[in-house]
């Protein structure tokens, strides 16, 4: 008799287990339903139900940390990865582990947190599991790597790509870009004409191609890309989107902004940036710091031009003041492609308000990052005059 009480109480404990196990994995698919959908708050709201009916799969931690990334609340989201690790050599185990770590990695690269970032991304790559997360993976490090400047390190990363895949334009087209900012434009070329040439509508290749035969001086060259751009087949109201941009380096403005003004309405929040870039080069200071602050509040800041942007706005205007809060808010970025412009127009504000020795601060700061830069060493020696000439008085 004992045992068959045994028995029923075993059984009425299963049952009520996996009562409570399917209740968990309705909501957790409801929330990859949502997920793939786009309806990221509904996603959330089933996979915290999920986790309520079951707090013990790693798997419902992870989805949900992934959810907050797409909600914009990576320190959320790293909260529920670091809540789903676990330090066990088990399959399943090793493989959740290496989706923790590239989605933190993924929070801290949309934190801008780029060395926290290639920090996680690596631990993820060293777990032999899942392999075909790895290229995703090195991806995101080939990016982090670019932005923080390390672009030998980042070449590496892409080329390492290209050794899968050697059909990837867009590893193709980042790989390009790094090896312009190490001066190997011939390189850089032969990469943008492979991207091209893979994917010959892919618009990024193009402007990246324009600017890079524009700064080395090739202006026909760069225009002749432009016009290549311009034939491309409108399909859809990002190739719209896309064309105008073509029309706004082709300097076409008045065209550029009917489009961009299409484009925001479309739902592409980057069209207020170049908005923002033709009131600027009209000189319409206000407008422009209006657009720019507008793509700030709609858009994601993935590099601070932006606010370097503003604060040149407000340099002309003659508003050093908040000329400089715009600029420590770019500054603070660290973004290796901005950071030289912004730490420049920032002494060039000191200078503009006869906060010479703000100034001189401030250079000396410049200096120790770029040494080489005769232009600089000379205006410290007339920063350095007007300080004498200061103290004189």
């Amino acid at each position: 008799m004992k045992k068959k009480l045994l028995s029923m109480g075993l059984f009425l404990i299963i049952a009520t287990m996996l009562a409570g196990c399917s209740t968990a994995e309705s909501y957790y698919r409801d929330g990859k339903k949502s997920f793939v959908n786009g309806d990221y708050e509904a996603a959330a709201a089933s996979f915290v139900a999920a986790i309520g009916e079951n707090p013990n799969r790693a798997d419902y931690y992870i989805n949900y940390g992934m959810t907050l990334i797409a909600l914009n609340k990576e320190e959320e989201a790293l909260a529920q990865f670091d809540h789903a690790y676990m330090d066990k050599d088990i399959l399943m185990v090793k493989e959740n582990n290496k989706r923790i770590f590239r989605g933190k990695g993924i929070a801290y690269y949309n934190m801008l947190q780029y060395d926290n970032a290639i920090k996680e991304f690596k631990k993820a790559l060293q777990i032999g599991e899942l392999s075909e997360l790895d290229m995703d993976i090195l991806y995101y490090i080939g990016n982090s790597m670019m932005n923080i400047g390390l672009y030998e390190e980042a070449i590496g990363s892409y080329t390492s790509i290209l050794d899968i895949d050697k059909s990837n334009a867009i590893s193709f087209s980042n790989r390009a870009l790094c090896y312009k900012r190490i001066g190997d434009y011939d390189n850089s070329r032969k990469d943008y004409d492979m991207a091209i040439s893979l994917q010959p509508n892919n618009y990024d290749a193009y402007f990246g191609k324009y600017y890079l035969l524009a700064e080395n001086n090739e202006a026909a060259n760069a225009a002749d890309v432009l016009t290549l751009a311009s034939e491309i087949e409108v399909k859809t109201s990002e190739d719209r989107y896309n064309q105008a941009k073509v029309h706004f380096y082709q300097e076409n403005y008045e065209t550029a902004l009917s489009e961009l003004s299409e484009g925001f309405a479309n739902g592409f929040t980057e069209a207020y940036y170049y908005i923002g870039e033709i009131y600027r080069i009209q000189k319409d200071y206000p407008k422009a710091i209006y657009y720019y602050e507008t793509f700030i509040k709609e858009g994601e800041i993935l590099t601070p031009n932006v606010y370097n942007q503003i604060a040149s706005c407000l340099i002309k205007s003659g508003d050093y003041n908040n000329a400089i809060k715009y600029l420590e808010k770019g500054i603070a970025y660290n973004h290796a492609d901005t950071i030289q412009v912004l730490m420049k127009n920032e002494i060039i504000a000191y200078e503009c308000m006869g906060m010479f020795d703000k100034a001189k601060e401030k250079i000396e700061e410049y200096l120790t990052r770029y040494p080489d830069d005769l232009k600089a060493l000379r205006e410290e020696e007339f920063i350095d005059t007007r300080l004498i000439d200061g103290a004189a008085e």
